[in-house]
């Protein structure tokens, strides 16, 4: 979405970035799940969290770096 628009992530600020995540979130989320589902993965869908959500899961689980990080070492 940014690199279409010329945009960089830092160029944004944290709140604009925030907001645009939430959006692709929304548009894309769901499509990500059921992708998921139709591979027959067997998961506790009724835990399933963004950790970007202030009910999140992964608050004060995850950290945060200068790196994209996949997942949390904590809960391994």
């Amino acid at each position: 979405m940014l690199a279409s628009e010329g945009i960089k992530r830092v160029e944004l600020g944290r709140d604009e970035f925030e907001k645009r995540v939430w959006e692709w979130k929304e548009k894309y989320g769901g499509t990500i799940t059921n992708q998921i589902k139709r591979l027959g993965a067997s998961c506790d869908w009724t835990r399933e969290c963004f950790t970007l959500d202030e009910q999140s899961c992964y608050r004060g689980i995850y950290y945060t770096s200068r790196k994209m990080i996949n997942f949390s070492r904590f809960l391994t």
